[in-house]
């Protein structure tokens, strides 16, 4: 079977809760089946594909037609950071793609001069201490992960 790499998935996940909430809990579901499958090497991991693939069709029409505003990008940020940041996340790919999109999606609020420049480069001091507890899988950090995302995540939400 060949490898599969769910990180960007964990995002996608995220996004679909606040922007197509009624496909967010299929998307969930289908995205475990077809891991599972393609992981144990089911035979079934074609069909789980098909299903899955199916279900993206319905997202990318969903996430086409919605209206993404700040507001909207806010709640990802909220949705992404939220999860990253518990206990009980310490996946170091999910936790680099967690960073990864938080950052982005601060840029997007500051091309949008929805962030002025100043506060998005304060938040940036924890974005950039959480991406030093990602550099390196073999020195991954969670605990430092955790709490630099969750003070980036906490200042993010007071600009809101």
């Amino acid at each position: 079977m060949p490898p599969y790499n769910d990180e960007n998935m964990i995002m996608l996940s995220a996004a679909a809760r606040v922007i197509a909430p009624g496909l967010a809990a299929r998307f969930d579901r289908e995205s475990r089946a077809f891991h599972t499958a393609m992981a144990t090497g089911r035979p079934g991991a074609l069909r789980e594909a098909a299903r899955l693939g199916a279900t993206l069709d319905l997202m990318v029409a969903a996430f086409s037609s919605a209206a993404v505003s700040a507001d909207t990008t806010f709640a990802i940020i909220d949705t992404i950071t939220t999860e990253a940041i518990r206990d009980r996340f310490t996946d170091y790919a999910g936790s680099v793609q967690a960073v990864m999109a938080t950052d982005t999606l601060l840029s997007a609020l500051v091309s949008r001069d929805r962030v002025s420049v100043s506060a998005a480069n304060a938040i940036r001091v924890d974005i950039n201490s959480a991406y030093r507890a990602v550099r390196d899988p073999n020195a991954y950090d969670p605990g430092g992960f955790r709490a630099s995302l969750g003070r980036a995540a906490a200042a993010i939400r007071r600009l809101r």
